[in-house]
């Protein structure tokens, strides 16, 4: 396994050395049991804050499950199928706290099938429809943030 790829927060072409299999480094990751949520931001380049187009794919893993969410601008989108009704936290990189929508969390042979596209096509996965995500400041978010304070 090549940690400094996974131990990544941001990943994108230009940050994966030549020849790298991420979802195979990923998958051996989950393989060997993690014991917090893991996740990553995938893009085709580099993020840029003035960049309304693009497109990033956020994906992670917890053993038997995992999460996808595909942003482009400020609007994401999280699969029909999510399982999830709470929003969750994972770990960029495994170090991280990183909110997750609800209805991210899908099998993680989905999560798997999904980045394997994306790195194929840079474009947001066919493998699942999509329907738009909560909001960060959505109201359920926001009531739960403040009854935990």
């Amino acid at each position: 396994m090549i940690e400094p790829v996974l131990h990544t927060e941001y990943l994108d072409r230009e940050t994966m050395p030549p020849g790298v299999d991420l979802v195979a480094e990923v998958r051996a990751l989950n393989d060997a049991g993690v014991e917090i949520p893991w996740c990553w931001k995938l893009s085709r380049e580099p993020v840029e804050a003035d960049n309304q187009d693009h497109v990033t794919l956020t994906f992670g893993v917890n053993n038997d499950v995992g999460v996808v969410k595909w942003t482009r601008g400020a609007t994401s989108h999280v699969p029909t199928t999510g399982t999830n009704t709470e929003w969750l936290t994972y770990y960029l990189a495994g170090f991280h706290d990183f909110a997750i929508p609800p209805h991210a969390e899908v099998p993680v042979e989905t999560v798997y099938a999904a980045v394997t596209e994306f790195l194929a096509t840079w474009q947001p996965p066919t493998c699942m429809q999509w329907q738009e995500a909560a909001s960060v400041l959505s109201p359920i978010r926001l009531m739960r943030t403040a009854s935990s304070a």
